[in-house]
């Protein structure tokens, strides 16, 4: 019986002993959204989800369209100052079906540190975009997302890969 207790007592002074807590290697510098978001783009894939099927439960609910029409055509341009922050905006359609009102003027975006919005501005004129991923962003893809509803409902939804060239 002795010796089961010196056993036990053992296990637990070893078990106690090696318990150390993990480092870490440092995270790093915050990734700059905006910044990240300026450049040059070019259209890659296009997908067309439709918002009734998924809430329906449909099995076809999206659909790979990018070579129903000349989608890689479509060329983005974002400019930015040497502080990173938005100034103009470029959109070269080519033959491809658009994806805003305008082709050129000013853009920004919601919120500088964590942008889910990007606002297209010509005079009185604003198209809204939506920012798909954070993660794409590092790996050289920009995923946008546009809308579109029917009586405030939306009904289809486009989701636009881009990579930068």
């Amino acid at each position: 019986m002795k010796r089961i207790q010196y056993i036990l007592f053992a296990i637990c002074i070893l078990s106690i002993w090696s318990c150390k807590p993990e480092e870490f290697a440092p995270i790093g510098e915050p990734q700059n959204v905006v910044k990240s978001i300026q450049g040059n783009w070019g259209l890659t894939k296009v997908t067309q989800i439709d918002q009734d099927a998924s809430t329906k439960g449909f099995p076809y609910k999206q659909l790979d369209i990018t070579s129903v029409y000349p989608y890689t055509d479509l060329a983005l341009a974002f400019l930015g100052d040497a502080q990173g922050n938005p100034t103009t905006f470029t959109i070269t359609s080519g033959n491809a079906p658009k994806i805003a009102d305008l082709t050129s003027g000013n853009w920004k975006v919601d919120d500088l540190k964590a942008p889910t919005t990007i606002s297209l501005i010509n005079g009185a004129v604003t198209n809204s975009l939506s920012i798909g991923s954070y993660v794409s962003l590092k790996a050289g893809k920009l995923i946008i997302k546009r809308d579109k509803k029917l009586n405030g409902k939306v009904i289809l939804s486009y989701q636009y890969e881009f990579t930068k060239k």
